[in-house]
């Protein structure tokens, strides 16, 4: 449980007492503000939205309306344009003609065409594509008379490009003249192949009234635009089609230019769903470019429409271009739309006098822009306030914190005394006089303390002999029981020692006994130079190994004079070191009991600890598991060894598979003179003394668990590494 000193909680009950609650109503207050201004800001964008909708349909309609009429005005002029030609082909009479108008040429080609006299004069241009039909010259002439017409309907209405008649046997008279027409035509430019003759012909139009091209470049060179067309008959015969162009550019400029209070953009598409034209800000939303202009590096042979790319119902990856098909095929009038980088409400309405959809996108940011201005502005007040709050606190805090500490020092600087007092009596067992300091409670504590340390001092005088007394005899308690684990450990080692020798004795009798047998037998001839080398040969290998043999039991002399060797110095040792010194001790004796002894070490950090000691740690818990799995007749008895480092820890985990211990004593098997080995003479002390090695000495932890295999004894050793 953490622990608070007292001066800490006086502030800390300030703090709660005063600070927090105001702190907490104040920061209600402020989300109480902040929210409340993001309802009403959420309530007032809804409800500018509504109005709008019901607005921007209005004007939308209205809009429709407008341009309705428009278009209704230039399909009167077309129909006007259609009725003067038709007039003009029941009064048009070749014999009547002068052909020596000298405005008038023929090319060597057959293409005949006019140069401007007058500047309302309009362009002819006349095919050799029929060059064989009669009175071509004169029809080009006689043609002229309606150039007056043309400049009045051409000035009635800003927003026509251009108009023009195309006969049937490919004659083109335009205004505005049209400098360049034998650059600009193909010479041998069959008119009726193109969409703004054939679209009203008898197959097309057979109710022969003006009707509207869809979007095409235009031969004569002014780029993108559409035509109210409308077909010229004489006696039932088509004499050629009537048109008025309107460009995409003069489109987009004078009739698309829909003028709101906030950003909006507008366009058109015709019945076929091809945008015939749209506002520049739609371009990048749709990813293509409106074609208002042309670049004409070569005549116009044939009828190019828009790409493929102006249909809507194409468009399967655009989401706004997805929407208007959805909203276009269902005729929805109002809708809206949003993604993660615009927000659109969109009208759709028709325009009767072509069948097109005008559509309106107004951007909802534009359109929120001050309600957000509004709401930046009263978060702004809020965080102003919030600031200034912020400042009070801070100073309110100053004062709360320099109350509660003059409010602490009065009643804790009697403590600190106290304190002192306490530790002084703790060390020297000196009592002093603790002056009173007018808190009835804390003089109280004071005057209990100093009777309380007058009887402990005279309570420890009396104890101290005691404590003295015992300190001795445990200390004489601990040599017999340290003598008793040495003396049963230096048996067990006799043994070991015995194992261990018994090999190498055994193969020096036989090397003696080999030397006897072949000088008893004489199997060498010394008569001879070559028997006294192979006996000399035979005796020098016999000794060899006879040193050999003799050089092991030193070692092995040596390592248990070692493990024996008072132990009061640290070493560097590693892990691996330390089980290999106690297996060269221990090793024969679980060879001998035919124990499989299993390795797994991870660690060579080296470390440093009493390594004698951890030596007879690791003989101890292995000589156990050797008897474990003697006692209960394991036939493949296993020794598990897992050695490694971790953090800052090294540990040895001996396991093996003898069953484990009863669990009614697994508790008791550190405890000293406790022993399950009682008919085999066990002393009870190898593991106390084992733990208390790893625990008290080499500053680690020694404990058991039983595994599904049996016992396993696991020891942590904090030791310092060499790099420490």
């Amino acid at each position: 449980m953490t622990t608070h000193t007292l001066s800490k909680l006086i502030k800390t009950e300030y703090l709660k007492s005063i600070i927090f609650p105001l702190l907490l109503i104040e920061s209600m207050l402020l989300v109480a503000y902040f929210w409340s201004n993001a309802f009403v800001n959420e309530a007032t964008k809804n409800t500018l939205v509504e109005e709008t909708k019901i607005s921007i349909d209005l004007f939308s309609k209205r809009s429709a309306t407008i341009i309705n009429n428009e278009f209704k005005t230039i399909s009167n002029l077309t129909a006007l344009f259609q009725k003067e030609h038709e007039n003009f082909f029941k009064t048009y009479d070749p014999l009547t003609v002068n052909t020596q108008n000298p405005n008038y040429h023929i090319l060597e080609d057959e293409v005949i065409y006019n140069t401007q006299n007058s500047p309302n004069e309009c362009s002819l241009f006349f095919s050799n594509i029929q060059k064989n039909n009669k009175n071509r010259i004169e029809k080009a002439i006689a043609s002229e008379k309606l150039d007056a017409f043309y400049n009045a309907t051409l000035k009635a209405n800003t927003n026509i490009a251009q108009l023009y008649f195309n006969s049937y046997d490919s004659m083109n008279r335009l205004c505005p003249f049209m400098p360049d027409a034998l650059t600009q035509y193909a010479h041998n430019i069959d008119i009726p192949t193109y969409n703004f003759y054939y679209d009203a012909d008898l197959a097309h139009n057979p109710a022969k009234k003006v009707i509207w091209t869809d979007a095409y470049l235009d031969p004569a060179g002014l780029g993108w635009m559409i035509s109210a067309i409308a077909p010229v008959y004489f006696n039932n015969f088509l004499e050629g089609v009537v048109g008025i162009d309107v460009t995409i550019d003069k489109l987009i400029s004078n009739i698309l230019s829909i003028k709101l209070p906030y950003v909006s953009f507008a366009m058109l598409i015709d019945d076929n769903n091809n945008i015939l034209a749209m506002s520049e800000g739609l371009e990048p939303i749709f990813g293509i470019k409106e074609l208002t202009t042309h670049n004409y590096n070569a005549p116009v042979e044939q009828t190019i429409s828009k790409p493929k790319d102006f249909n809507i119902m194409d468009n399967k990856t655009n989401p706004l271009a997805m929407q208007l098909s959805s909203i276009i095929k269902h005729n929805y009038e109002l809708s809206e739309f949003d993604d993660a980088q615009h927000q659109f409400l969109i009208t759709n309405n028709l325009i009767q006098e072509t069948g097109w959809k005008l559509v309106i996108l107004v951007d909802k940011e534009s359109l929120l822009s001050s309600t957000m201005k509004l709401k930046n502005k009263t978060d702004m007040v809020g965080y102003i306030v919030l600031g200034l709050m912020g400042l009070f606190y801070l100073i309110f805090l100053w004062i709360i914190i320099n109350r509660s500490q003059k409010f602490s020092a009065r009643i804790l600087t009697p403590l600190y005394n106290l304190i002192d007092e306490t530790k002084h009596f703790k060390d020297k067992l000196v009592i002093s006089k603790l002056e009173h300091c007018h808190i009835h409670e804390i003089d109280t504590l004071l005057d209990t303390f100093t009777s309380m340390s007058q009887e402990l001092l005279e309570l420890y005088e009396s104890m101290d002999k005691k404590i003295k007394d015992g300190i001795l005899e445990n200390i004489e308690t601990q040599k017999v029981m340290i003598y008793q684990s040495r003396l049963a450990q230096m048996g067990e080692m006799i043994s070991m020692i015995a194992h261990q020798w018994r090999q190498p004795l055994g193969s020096i009798s036989t090397v003696v006994a080999s030397i006897k047998l072949k000088q008893t037998l004489k199997k060498f001839n010394l008569a001879t130079e070559e028997g006294r080398q192979e006996q000399n040969d035979f005796l020098e290998a016999s000794i060899h190994k006879i040193e050999t043999y003799i050089q092991f039991l030193t070692n092995t002399i040596d390592d248990f004079r070692n493990f024996f060797k008072p132990d009061q110095v640290q070493e560097q040792v590693t892990l691996s070191h330390l089980i290999d010194s106690a297996l060269k001790i221990i090793g024969k004796n679980l060879e001998i009991h035919h124990i499989e002894l299993i390795l797994n070490n991870t660690s060579n950090q080296t470390f440093t600890t009493y390594r004698a000691q951890m030596i007879q740690v690791l003989i101890n818990i292995l000589k156990n598991a050797q008897d474990a799995i003697y006692e209960h007749h394991i036939e493949n008895g296993k020794i598990w060894i897992y050695s490694y480092e971790k953090e800052d820890c090294f540990y040895i985990d001996i396991e093996d598979n003898a069953g484990g211990i009863d669990g009614t004593i697994l508790d008791k098997i550190f405890d000293p003179y406790f022993s399950t080995k009682t008919e085999r003479n066990g002393t009870g002390l190898g593991l106390y003394m084992s733990k208390t090695i790893i625990e008290e000495h080499c500053h680690g932890h020694l404990s058991v668990i039983n595994t599904s295999h049996g016992a396993k004894f696991s020891i942590i050793v904090k030791g310092l590494t060499s790099g420490n």
